[in-house]
């Protein structure tokens, strides 16, 4: 059995294992550790670090000038994200690795030139497969919208149901996300789970602010393409890159009218197996 595994990197360039003319043998991919440290002979903490795989490729084209071309390819795409010191992507399945293509040795190069084997050193400091799943939501208008009493102890009663008014994650644990909040809003409010996630600031039409929970980072995109740092505006009381429970989320907001989208990272220390 083949497996089909891809690298993208950061501007898109592809690299497909699996089909002709590459295959990717048995590899290490799959594989993981958490390294533990120790306190009063107590396992204290785990942790992964930095992470290094390896990918066995063949490369077996139908000419001598393909297989030249396809030689010169893969140190190309990959280079490219070391140089800019921005990350590619390696996917199997619906999942992906942010990594580097930091190596390469060669066997078998000699035979002829339509034909050699190589083994490529992936590099990681994110050791978690990702699959992204992108949730779209905005309010209903006041004619179909429920009034509903808001469970979780907050100081108003909300009307416009969000949707169907929740937010399912079917990770097995909490969820890293990405959350899009889109213009025209002033001081965007969210409660997931009866957790706040808000903001104090305005966000103009086509404009829209993004929090995302493993950057750290809360930016407004405006109009122009400017990008804001908004990360000083968060609401301090309350963690604005609280995780997102798994199962079934209610969520709610005061804001009359709001848009949003949010996208869950399902992270695993293995691609899920299919």
């Amino acid at each position: 059995m083949l497996e089909k595994i891809t690298y993208k990197n950061h501007i898109n360039e592809t690299l497909d294992f699996g089909t002709f003319p590459m295959f990717v043998n048995a590899n290490d991919l799959h594989d993981f550790a958490w390294q533990i440290t120790s306190k009063n002979d107590k396992i204290f903490t785990f942790q992964k670090g930095i992470v290094t795989k390896t990918m066995p490729i063949i490369i077996k084209c139908n000419s001598g000038e393909e297989g030249i071309e396809v030689r010169n390819r893969i140190f190309e795409v990959a280079e490219k994200d070391v140089l800019a010191q921005q990350h590619g992507r390696l996917y199997i399945g619906n999942y992906y690795l942010k990594c580097y293509i930091t190596g390469s040795t060669k066997t078998n190069y000699l035979i002829d030139k339509n034909y050699m084997q190589l083994s490529l050193t992936v590099q990681t400091d994110y050791p978690e497969w990702i699959k992204e799943t992108k949730l779209p939501y905005s309010q209903l208008d006041d004619e179909t919208a429920a009034y509903l009493d808001f469970p979780f102890g907050c100081s108003f009663d909300y009307a416009n149901e969000l949707l169907n008014g929740i937010i399912e994650n079917t990770n097995f644990v909490a969820s890293n996300f990405r959350l899009t909040i889109h213009g025209q809003i002033s001081s965007p409010t969210l409660y997931i789970s009866g957790h706040e996630y808000s903001v104090d600031v305005d966000v103009a039409d086509d404009e829209y602010l993004t929090i995302d929970s493993v950057a750290k980072t809360i930016v407004l995109t405006k109009i122009n393409g400017e990008q804001v740092n908004c990360f000083n505006k968060r609401n301090r009381d309350s963690y604005i890159f609280e995780k997102i429970p798994a199962g079934t989320n209610a969520f709610s907001s005061p804001n009359e009218s709001i848009y949003f989208d949010i996208t869950l990272l399902d992270e695993r220390s293995e691609p899920k197996w299919t």
